[in-house]
Parts: structure tokens; C-alpha cells; sequence
């Protein structure tokens, strides 16, 4: 995906609003492709997914960006998909066009919806409440590939993506770059059934009283899950990167979760926790099930002040199994540098060094094979 300039976002908005009046979307082909070709006009996008019958793909506007300029209705930028329905966006852009557009996401699936995604860019949005990218209710039904989420906003939780529980989302080939949140999953809020398969997560941000725009109503308590906070249902991520996110909270600075995950060749790497007496600066695990298989925490920190430990992995009562992985060159403010444990974990082929002030000394239970 390409990134689209702030500047150029405005010089398009000026022609997309001022310059072009609605303009329906065409029923037919485009270039062997089968489906409803939707101009690059707003209301034109709009109007095809309102209007389009269930099983329909649209076609977006090669290149377009589509500036929404206020809200569909209640806080959804575009009209809520309670249907199943696909949209190509052959490099297409879908943007909240400003601080004077209004409060809104940009996609709601709702219990009854069933989206697929492909080829887009999702920007800029700012929810009152849940998923400013995208949010999926319980029951609703997502699917991504080579989708980017830019920039995106929720005053509560999952700044790129929110899967409710009961919800599932498959999630290939896609990156969530700089999103935040006001509480909590500031990349994404994983409380159902998620897959990712080659995904970045990379530079998102949860923090108190609001992730870059302030929340002043609701939980804006923003502790956990800097780039994904898992609270319910089955996560697995295959091939997938979560780097350099970033909480001022206490815990988890790349993923905290309470419930079954499972990282499999992914890569776990420059995630900080900066708040005081900090826990896992790259995954904090509660209670759930946490398996990384031929996977990497590196480079992860806790590094604000008080006794914040464990810069790599922080299990509280968690089922943890290393399997032929490594966490390496983790760092925090107190010892253990790397893994802090209150449980024993499993181990088959895996090494944790190199890690600073210690890999594991300092934590009540020692990591099998951990030494220093």
C-alpha cells in the first residue's frame, strides 16, 4: 500500500467536495473483474453499499481517495454493513477528512455482516467509542487482506480494529501503523475469533485520558495492549510482526492477553511500557494460554520507574509453552530483564539471553534452561 500525505489529502478534498456532484455507482465489469463500479465520488461510495444486494462486490475507483466528510449515521462514516459484502479497492484510500468532520469510524459490521476487504487504505477515523478503523459486533464477520489502517482513533478501545466477542475476523497481508486508542488495543481490540497471516502491527499507541485526541466520557483508562489487547475468544498470528508500539500505561507494551494465543513465526520486537512499575514491555499473559512457536520477543522494554520488570514476557498464572523460540535483548528498570514468572513454562528448543539487568533471575519461578 502506498501512504497518502496530509497535504494531499486536503488538495483531493478540495476537488472530491467543491468540485464533483454525486455520482451513482455503475452495475458491470472492469477489466475481467465482476461486480458494481463504484466512481470515486463519497456519496457514490455510500450509496453502493447501502444499496448494493448481499453477495455483491464493489469495485473502487483505482487510486481514489474517498473523503468522508461527516458521519453516515450515529458514529459510522459509511452506511453499516449488515449483509455480506465485498469490496476491491484496487489502491484505493477511504479517509475521515479532518478535526472539523465529526466523531465516526469509517466501517461497522454489524451481527448480521460479513465484510471482505481488499486492497485499501482505511485512515484518519476518530470513534466516540469503539473501533475507529473498523469495528465488528458480535456475530459479524471480517476479513482483510492487504489492508492498511492509518492513523485511526477510538476513544475506547481498538483503534484500528474492534472484534467483539462472538465476532471473527481474518486478517491477511495487512499492516495497522499509528492507530491509538483512549483505553485500551491501540492497533487492535481482539475479544473474538482473530487470525492474522503476515501482518505488521507497528507504531500504535494506547494512553491515559485518550491516544492523541482526549476521551471525556467512558473508560479512558489506557493500561493494556499498546499494539493488541486480547480479553476473550482465540487469537493466532502466523508470520506476523508486532514493532514499536507504545503505552504509558503499565502493561504490555506489544500484546497483553487473558485468553488462548498463539504467535506462530511472528516477531515481537520494540514495544516499550513506559508508566510506572511497568509489566512486559513485549507481552504481558493473565491467566490465559500463550504459545509461541519457531517466534521472537526482542528488543522489548519496560522502562519507567518503580520496580518495572520484565522487558520481554511478564506471565501472571498464565499456561505459557516456548517452542523452538527466543527472547533475546529485552531490557527493563528491575530485574529480570527478560521473563518474569509466577508459573512454570514449557520449553522445547528455545533460549532467552542476553537479556538486561538479568534473563530470568528475580523472577519467583525460573523459565527451565534460563540462566542469569
Amino acid at each position: 500500500m502506498r501512504y497518502t500525505t496530509l497535504s494531499g489529502i486536503v488538495a483531493l478534498a478540495t476537488i472530491v467536495v467543491n468540485g464533483v456532484s454525486a455520482v451513482p455507482a455503475v452495475a458491470g465489469g472492469d477489466h475481467g473483474h465482476h461486480g458494481i463500479s463504484v466512481p470515486c465520488d463519497t456519496t457514490a461510495l455510500s450509496t453502493a453499499i447501502a444499496t448494493a444486494p448481499a453477495g455483491s462486490t464493489l469495485l473502487l475507483a483505482r487510486h481514489c481517495t474517498y473523503h468522508l466528510t461527516a458521519a453516515y449515521t450515529g458514529a459510522d462514516g459509511l452506511p453499516p454493513i449488515d449483509k455480506q459484502l465485498t469490496i476491491e479497492g484496487r489502491d484505493a484510500t477511504i479517509v475521515r477528512d479532518g478535526p472539523t468532520a465529526g466523531a465516526f469510524r469509517i466501517f461497522h459490521v454489524t451481527s448480521t455482516g460479513d465484510l471482505r476487504l481488499d486492497d485499501v487504505m482505511i485512515r484518519g477515523s476518530n470513534a466516540p467509542d469503539d473501533g475507529g478503523g473498523v469495528l465488528v459486533d458480535t456475530s459479524g464477520n471480517l476479513k482483510l487482506n492487504k489492508v492498511t489502517l492509518d492513523n485511526n482513533h477510538a476513544d475506547d478501545q481498538g483503534g484500528g480494529v474492534d472484534v467483539e466477542p462472538g465476532a471473527t475476523a481474518y486478517i491477511t497481508r495487512s499492516e495497522f501503523t499509528f492507530n491509538n486508542s483512549g483505553s485500551k488495543g491501540g492497533g487492535l481490540q481482539a475479544d473474538g475469533t482473530v487470525t492474522t497471516d503476515g501482518v505488521v502491527f507497528a507504531r500504535n499507541f494506547a494512553v491515559n485520558n485518550g491516544g492523541g485526541i482526549d476521551n471525556d466520557s467512558g473508560d479512558a483508562v489506557g493500561n493494556d495492549g499498546a499494539g493488541i489487547d486480547i480479553d476473550s475468544g482465540t487469537v493466532q498470528f502466523i508470520n506476523s510482526k508486532i514493532l514499536n508500539n507504545t503505552t504509558t500505561g503499565t502493561q504490555g507494551g506489544g500484546i497483553w492477553n487473558q485468553t488462548s494465543l498463539t504467535l506462530i513465526k511472528t516477531e515481537v520486537s520494540g514495544n516499550v511500557v513506559g508508566g510506572a512499575d511497568g509489566q512486559g514491555g513485549g507481552i504481558y499473559e493473565n491467566f490465559g494460554t500463550l504459545v509461541l512457536r519457531d517466534s521472537s520477543v526482542d528488543r522489548n522494554s519496560t522502562n519507567g520507574s518503580g520496580a518495572s520488570q520484565a522487558g520481554g514476557i511478564y506471565n501472571h498464572s498464565g499456561a505459557v509453552t516456548l517452542d523452538h523460540s527466543e527472547v533475546n535483548n529485552n531490557a527493563s528498570t528491575v530485574a529480570p530483564g527478560g521473563v518474569w514468572t509466577d508459573t512454570p513454562f514449557t520449553v522445547n528448543q528455545s533460549k532467552i539471553r542476553r537479556n538486561v539487568p538479568t534473563n530470568c533471575a528475580g523472577s519467583p519461578v525460573i523459565v527451565t534452561g534460563c540462566a542469569g
